[in-house]
């Protein structure tokens, strides 16, 4: 009886209990219809949201979504304005810099007979072009005129290639589009050495098109240079189509790259997977200006680091190096036997390079250049060449 009577109490207490409380106790899993509460909704709070319909809680939620959309909206037009600004900016820094190199290149009157000079020249350098490869085919000099027996099949195979190529863009009216590009006239003085490379040419008509041409304005930057690349095209087209690719990125680097074009060819015929050939460069893309702009600096040191670069590739090592490489010129290092011996640094201290901020650190201290000519001389060898740790590299005049 008296267990009865306790638990008519307790049963008394409890709508007591969430009147005071207003404690609500959904059922887990709730979807759909109104939750189920475990004391009724007595208080004010719990009258109100048992209230809400299904209907009621879409509406709520998609007006919080369009106050949030509305909030992104206003980040991404604050953002555009941003950029737009940028963009400004860089035209009329573009145009100065146009302007300077019109009148770097050209006389100060800027008139019919200076053009036509120009062009003379222009065309005069191509020509060369073309005559020198003749003389190649004549002499059958190197591997890739051998597969002529004389200077006529030679002229024969190029004009049916020539053909070829404009029966493709015939085929394919999309990519004359691409042809309507501002600078597209200035190729006209280049026709004798594109005459002469059409073999080499063939198989890349359609991404040069696309991505060099079709208004890209990439054209500007490398037709000043197009008789050496043609004149060098043996030794680049096998590289073409990752050059094609990053294209935006090479383009306005096209003069500072050709000036070391065998120091880079050395890091370009890697012997690795084809998937790896160029996952140097990749690493390499993000610091381009830097390097490029130095390469005066950097150049000598270039075939030295060649044997290293497996180990520089190891945990993306050149890529975390990279970010202060400008400091560590800058303070000094020219040691050229230091990135002969750049092994035995990897080796000791390349661990170190995956401590986060140790190697921001290392390269802002003043001595850092002594430092690793010290240590790239004086580490023992033994543990990473064996026998081989006498091998020295020599350099010409050191």
């Amino acid at each position: 009886m008296k267990t009865y009577q306790r638990i008519k109490v307790l049963l008394l207490l409890v709508p007591l209990f969430c009147e005071v409380s207003g404690y609500l106790v959904p059922n887990r899993g709730f979807a759909g219809p109104p939750p189920k509460y475990l004391c009724p909704p007595t208080s004010s709070k719990a009258r109100l949201f048992a209230s809400i319909t299904n209907s009621e809680r879409i509406a709520i939620s998609q007006k919080n979504e369009t106050i949030t959309r509305a909030e992104s909206l206003d980040a991404m037009r604050a953002r555009a304005g941003l950029l737009r600004t940028s963009i400004v900016k860089k035209q009329m820094e573009l145009q100065e810099l146009e302007r300077q190199i019109i009148c770097c290149s050209q006389s100060d009157d800027e008139t019919v007979g200076a053009k036509i000079v120009q062009t003379l020249k222009t065309f005069s350098a191509s020509a060369n072009v073309l005559i020198r490869k003749l003389a190649r085919v004549q002499t059958r000099e190197g591997p890739n005129n051998k597969k002529w027996n004389s200077v006529g099949e030679f002229v024969a195979s190029q004009t049916h290639t020539g053909a070829r190529i404009v029966t493709g863009l015939l085929a394919n009216p999309t990519r004359l589009q691409h042809l309507v590009d501002p600078q597209t006239p200035t190729l006209v003085p280049h026709v004798p050495a594109i005459l002469a490379r059409l073999d080499r040419l063939e198989s890349h008509v359609a991404p040069i098109l696309e991505r060099v041409l079709n208004n890209r304005q990439h054209l500007a930057s490398i037709e000043p240079y197009l008789p050496e690349i043609l004149e060098r095209l043996d030794d680049i087209e096998p590289h073409l189509p990752w050059i094609l690719e990053n294209i935006d990125t090479l383009a306005p680097y096209t003069g500072l790259l050709l000036k070391h074009i065998d120091e880079l060819l050395l890091y370009a015929n890697d012997d690795g997977d084809s998937k790896d050939s160029y996952e140097l460069a990749e690493q390499l893309l993000p610091y381009l200006e830097y390097y490029v702009s130095r390469l005066d600096l950097v150049g000598p040191h270039l075939p030295l680091l060649r044997p290293h670069v497996p180990l520089l590739l190891k945990h993306k090592r050149i890529a975390k190096v990279s970010p202060h490489i400008d400091r560590l010129f800058a303070k000094g290092y020219r040691d050229l036997s230091a990135s002969a011996n750049m092994d035995v640094l990897l080796f000791w201290f390349g661990w170190t390079l995956r401590v986060p901020g140790l190697p921001w650190l290392f390269f802002r201290l003043p001595g850092s250049p002594s430092i690793v000519s010290f240590l790239a001389n004086r580490l023992p060898k033994r543990f990473v060449r064996g026998y081989c740790r006498g091998v020295s590299c020599y350099i010409d005049g050191d």
